[in-house]
């Protein structure tokens, strides 16, 4: 699994939330002062103050008895309108499934089949939600029925939290059950050879600070580059002093498994200069080493070394479907190729420095390479059921559909049904398969101050002059106002990064796909950052939705 791990920093998440609702705070505040200074005049301050005080008193003296209420009625209706036909979409596409991933052999992964799975409940579940959240309120605006409850002694906060919470039991059940028809599903289609890979790694990786490489001159540098596009694997040179190093941190005993042994996984990449011995794999070996006692340990301590599994048939061919694995013992000898034993180290008590574990890789093989990045070797601590995964996998997908849930609702507290739709779809496709495209291009822009092929007026002006996105701009007023404008274009796309939710911390596909358990902490998909998501969005939601309320014509047909 081709994967970044980069830390989570919730401290930094905090602040950064808190200077955003500020400042939307200030400009929603400005914004209604001008406007009610426009209609209300001198009266315009009092009146935006009783709007503050009479918000701040329905936001803090919620019934929980009331909101129970308004989700029940929310649910009640919602089921009238046949939602639960969506179990049934949901076992057609389970048929349409085993149709297609039918394989003729045994050698099918179970990969196929676990991303079948978490994709079709996430598509199925994103325009239940969509649906129901962004055209309840208005149907029942449309219909005076909501006109019929504003007039019971309900607050408007209560009502937006009421749909919220019916939206989200009702979807919380759907996703419940889908959820175990999918498992059931995979444990019966996937193949018995590919079974084994139905489970939940837990890997320790070193922080991304803690991994570097050497040059061939044994001093820190970068790792080289053989050709490729993609640079996620830095390449190191055989048979010289060039490697890649990796630093773990927090070891300790706890790691080692139920034979004593500390076992770890690699995923290394191998690039031949010349063909060499083609019925054998680019040889390497790790180095555990501690510099401060001078001590350099290599594994494994006799023979030519590892092999680099070089083509996919290698692993397929493997009866065991086993993953690249090393079992390094605790007790370890300094000599290597020799028969004799050399001087015993102890893994923890001479090579482990205040629970720092460094572990350098060597390509054995002259004239040949090894690419490495920070994901590719790892400690595995012991394995948890593939349940443990798929329903934290789960998990997130449900914190995704709450989410959708309760962006829709305040959608539809200002927006009329097929318009909130289309605003939280839109939010959905920015917050995920645009992510990574936006967070690229700011990226370009904040690293090298400029972006390959320019802005959006520079781009319109390539396409329609069929120019290149090397070529230069010619130097006049024009292409200065285009630089121009597309700069403050760029400062409104980072705006919009802090504002546009990032759905990619539900998508935890990945992991459960490749048998990996999801992480609770991780910049990407994890728990926290998921969870720290849906409350941020909460809480001004609810605000934006209970001030949408008060300001619309609930009467209105």
């Amino acid at each position: 699994m081709d994967y970044e791990s980069q830390p989570y920093h919730v401290t930094a998440a905090l602040v950064e939330w808190l200077l955003v609702i500020g400042a939307a705070a200030l400009i929603a505040l400005f914004v209604g002062g001008v406007v009610a200074l426009f209609l209300a005049g001198r009266r315009a301050p009092a009146l935006v103050f009783a709007a503050l005080k009479r918000g701040f008193s329905d936001l803090t003296s919620l019934s929980v008895r009331r909101i129970g209420a308004l989700a029940r009625l929310t649910i009640q209706e919602s089921l009238s309108r046949r939602t639960l036909l969506v179990l049934f979409v949901f076992v057609s596409l389970f048929a349409a499934g085993n149709l297609f991933l039918q394989s003729p052999g045994q050698d099918m992964p179970a990969k196929p089949f676990v991303s079948f799975v978490m994709t079709s409940i996430r598509w199925v579940l994103i325009p239940v939600a969509l649906l129901l959240s962004c055209w309840g309120l208005p149907a029942d605006i449309k219909s005076r029925s909501l006109h019929t409850v504003v007039t019971k002694p309900v607050h408007r906060s209560e009502i937006v939290i009421g749909r919220m919470l019916g939206y989200s039991l009702l979807t919380s059940f759907i996703l419940f059950v889908v959820a175990l028809l999918g498992l059931i599903w995979i444990q019966r289609v996937v193949p018995e050879r590919s079974k084994p890979q139905l489970t939940a790694r837990v890997p320790v990786y070193c922080d991304l600070e803690d991994f570097f490489f050497l040059d061939r001159n044994g001093q820190t540098g970068k790792g080289l580059n053989v050709g490729d596009m993609w640079e996620h694997r830095g390449f190191i040179e055989g048979q010289t002093k060039s490697r890649a190093v990796w630093i773990f941190e927090g070891v300790d005993e706890s790691y080692l498994n139920d034979e004593g042994e500390l076992r770890m996984e690699y995923s290394f990449e191998a690039f031949r200069s010349h063909k060499g011995r083609i019925d054998e794999g680019v040889r390497f070996r790790l180095h555990l080493v501690n510099e401060e006692k001078g001590l350099d340990v290599p594994y494994p301590q006799r023979g030519a070394g590892l092999e680099v599994q070089e083509f996919s048939g290698e692993r397929a061919a493997r009866k065991d479907q086993e993953k690249p694995i090393i079992d390094i013992p605790r007790e370890l000898s300094r000599t290597v190729g020799l028969d004799e034993d050399g001087s015993k180290v102890d893994l923890f008590d001479d090579l482990v420095e205040d629970g720092k574990l460094r572990i350098e890789l060597s390509c054995e093989d002259d004239g040949q390479y090894i690419g490495a990045a920070n994901t590719d070797l790892f400690i595995r601590l012991a394995d948890k059921p593939f349940a443990v995964g798929y329903f934290k996998a789960i998990f997130g997908l449900w914190l995704m559909v709450v989410l959708v849930c309760i962006i829709g609702t305040t959608a539809s507290c200002f927006l009329k049904g097929p318009v909130a739709t289309l605003l939280t779809f839109g939010l959905v496709i920015l917050g995920h398969p645009m992510r990574s495209y936006m967070e690229n291009q700011l990226q370009q822009l904040d690293e090298k101050g400029r972006v390959l092929g320019g802005g959006m007026l520079e781009a319109c002006y390539r396409l329609v002059t069929q120019m290149n996105v090397q070529s230069p701009l010619p130097e006049n007023d024009a292409t200065r106002v285009i630089q121009y404008l597309d700069t403050h274009i760029f400062n409104g796309l980072k705006i919009a990064e802090f504002i546009i939710p990032n759905f990619k911390h539900f998508d935890m596909t990945v992991f459960v796909a490749n048998g990996f358990d999801v992480p609770w902490m991780d910049a990407g998909a994890a728990i926290v950052p998921a969870i720290l998501t849906v409350l941020g969005y909460l809480i001004p939601c609810v605000i934006l939705g209970y001030f949408s309320l008060q300001l619309r014509e609930l009467e209105a047909k």
